[in-house]
């Protein structure tokens, strides 16, 4: 049983900031620019002409949290706009129909108490318990550097990575405060977007696309997120909230991060800013801040939620479960689903891919759903954070899932305690039923609107094609190399000089030369490890001069993307240079003509056809190894056979699993087989005579 520590006479910090929030936005419900500006656009999407969404792109988000789905005639699905009265509330689809069809066996959800904690200013500590969380990158203090990272998840979340800056700020200059949020909303406005987004901006949505992905760089500039990185609103930076909401944590430690993260928002500079862009005869710019203060509405109701959940006692569920589960509520996804289906895979999911649920874009199933940058912990609540109706589907096998246990148990708090969303039904039917269920979900299918256009792109119902690729296992001799190139190319970053690194490589890493300075980045295995890379390919390769070396001019161009890479490698832990080094250089040197076109979006790690002590010692795996160990610049899965258990594997981080139940289970994942890939050479690298002949020899392969 998991047990928090909290006071019952403490407040709920997350709720008196929601309180402090709306009042300093208005000062009476329904008055003020923000106000005003919501029931405008709100009003304007509603209206019919409006409601024909259709972009040409690949990934429509949602990043007002105000999208429905129409259903047209042919089963397929287009996104619309069904913004809800208040903007402090989440839309919410009508399920009265599955209600309805099954009465007895339906449960409302408790919604969430009305904010009632009176704020007070921001307390003194608040900045100064997070910046000392964040100092901490070792394990001096994992866990205040792990509350420190919730904090700035939940900023983010909240207000986006710029004026979570401003939110952190140390300047005491009220006014400079204001005119910072003030430019940073206005940011974006600034920006050419690309031609596929610009069709996509009615109401500033990529704007708001751009404001909650782009970031300020190390050296101070602004980092702008790759446009085919965006998925669903989601850029790589998410992947990195994600991460550490999914990762152990203590209740308390849960708790006392949204407490802080709620007092940091008490900033009355930063909603002057607000307020007076959202007044702004610029009607796109005023749209941004009335969407900022919307999702920073949403943010403080779930927090408060959480912060009130993280003080229950839980049996199943962990505080982790908690956090994402909240989060998933907040992220810019779409189409939200209207229906989670619960359920004991090897119990339910042959049954469930005979009926229309499982290829319907409304009806969230672990096998269908494709995540963004999610870990699985939050892919799995991803299926009902944000969902108006979850159907849990007992079966024999129910109460021995660990996974089942855990949905069991939170949408019982839910439906017992406390709800985020006003309206949210909890069904328990039996698998008997889910021809039923099937046929009440099937009967919602709208006419298409006579006004939409003959040759507007709908969206399939289900994912479609999703480009993955799964890289084969690789001979000994490539990892080899792809091993050697990285590392060459790492060492370059540290000397920043083509020709010193080869000389530092052949008299110290293959010569007898010892070097006293520590290894790139500090790494515990030190300089060993990277001796051992060099001496290994040069004894594969033979001859007499080095096997890979940096060529003459190998530029500043060069570098710089070999700093980028090095910066996606893990934080160094003994053991795991090896393989971060691999997948290093194929993410370098392969992986840009393999998705240069950004069909291929997705990288797996297929291991239905690996045993477990293979996984943890065959070096023909070391790719696949490497790349659930290194920050890929796409997202990396993992497909497994049921019974495999990959999660017990030793397997750095959270990464979603997809569990194949049945024999062409995943149609939908579209990827070139591995063999047919050939081995790229590193680009940029020069190769001796005797490795370029060992590479050109027949068979080798």
């Amino acid at each position: 049983m998991v047990r928090s520590r909290a006071s019952e006479r403490e407040r709920n910090e997350s709720s008196a900031s929601f309180t402090w929030l709306a009042g300093a936005l208005g000062p009476r419900p329904g008055r003020g620019p923000v106000a005003e500006a919501w029931a405008d656009t709100r009003d304007t999407m509603r209206e019919p002409r409006n409601q024909s969404v259709a972009y040409p792109t690949d990934w429509t988000s949602d990043p007002w949290l105000a999208r429905g789905a129409r259903i047209t005639g042919a089963g397929m699905i287009t996104p619309c706009w069904a913004p809800p009265d208040g903007i402090d509330e989440w839309t919410a689809p009508d399920v009265t129909g599955l209600v309805a069809a099954f009465a007895s066996a339906a449960l409302r959800t408790r919604p969430q108490a009305p904010a009632r904690e009176v704020p007070g200013n921001v307390p003194g500590g608040a900045e100064s318990a997070f910046l000392r969380g964040q100092a901490e990158p070792g394990g001096r203090d994992a866990a205040g550097r792990a509350r420190a990272q919730h904090v700035r998840a939940w900023l983010g979340c909240a207000v986006g990575p710029l004026i979570r800056d401003v939110l952190l700020s140390a300047d005491p200059d009220p006014g400079a405060l204001a005119a910072a949020t003030a430019a940073r909303l206005e940011t974006p406005r600034r920006i050419k977007l690309p031609a596929s987004w610009a069709a996509a901006n009615q109401f500033s949505e990529k704007y708001l696309d751009l404001l909650y992905n782009m970031r300020t760089a190390p050296d101070g500039r602004l980092a702008f997120p790759d446009a085919a990185g965006v998925r669903i609103g989601q850029g790589e930076g998410w992947r990195e909230h994600w991460t550490w909401l999914s990762r152990d944590i203590g209740l308390g430690d849960l708790r006392e991060a949204l407490r802080v993260a709620a007092r940091l928002m008490r900033r009355p500079a930063v909603v002057e800013g607000l307020l007076s862009t959202a007044a702004s005869e610029d009607r796109r710019l005023g749209m941004t801040a009335v969407a900022v203060a919307r999702r920073w509405l949403l943010t403080l109701r779930a927090m408060a939620w959480l912060e009130e959940a993280a003080g229950q006692e839980w049996t199943h569920v962990r505080p982790r479960d908690l956090a994402c589960f909240a989060f998933n509520a907040l992220k810019p996804d779409w189409p939200r689903r209207v229906l989670g289906i619960s359920h004991r895979s090897s119990d339910t999911k042959s049954a469930l891919s005979m009926t229309d649920l499982w290829s319907s874009g409304r009806c969230a199933i672990d096998a269908t759903y494709v995540p963004s940058w999610e870990t699985n912990t939050g892919m799995v609540w991803g299926l009902f954070g944000a969902t108006a109706a979850i159907v849990r589907v007992r079966s024999p096998g129910y109460e021995r899932s660990a996974w089942c246990l855990r949905e069991a148990e939170l949408t019982r708090y839910l439906v017992e305690r406390s709800d985020f969303l006003a309206e949210r039904w909890v069904l328990d039917l039996d698998r008997r039923d889910l021809g039923a269920l099937d046929a009440v979900h099937s009967s919602g299918v709208d006419d298409p609107p006579p006004y939409a256009p003959g040759d507007a792109p709908a969206r399939r119902p289900a994912p479609t094609r999703v480009r993955v690729w799964a890289p084969g296992s690789r001979p000994e001799w490539q990892t080899a190399i792809l091993r050697a190139g990285a590392a060459l190319r790492v060492i370059n970053t540290l000397l920043a000089d083509a020709d010193l690194t080869n000389r530092f490589v052949t008299e110290f890493l293959l010569g007898d030369a010892h070097f006293p300075g520590p290894a790139p980045a500090g790494h515990p295995d030190g300089w060993d490890a990277y001796r051992a890379v060099f001496r290994e390919l040069q004894e594969l390769s033979g001859g007499a001069e080095p096997a890979v070396r940096l060529p003459w001019g190998y530029g500043a161009e060069q570098t710089a993307l070999d700093m980028a890479m090095f910066r996606r490698l893990p934080e160094p832990r003994p053991g795991d240079l090896r393989d971060a080094l691999v997948a290093y250089e194929f993410l370098r040197s392969e992986w840009p003509m393999l998705a240069g076109d950004r069909r291929r979006r997705y990288l797996a790690v297929d291991l239905r056809a690996v045993r477990r002590e293979e996984w943890e010692s065959d070096e023909r795996l070391s790719l696949q190894r490497g790349l659930l160990t290194v920050r890929a610049p796409v997202p990396v899965w993992i497909v497994q056979h049921a019974g495999q258990d990959v999660d017990g594997w030793p397997i750095l981080g959270d990464h979603p699993i997809f569990t194949e139940h049945f024999p062409g289970q995943f149609p939908w994942m579209a990827g070139d087989r591995p063999d047919r890939t050939p081995f790229v050479a590193g680009a940029g690298l020069e190769y001796s005579p005797a490795l370029t002949a060992l590479i050109g020899r027949p068979g080798v392969r």
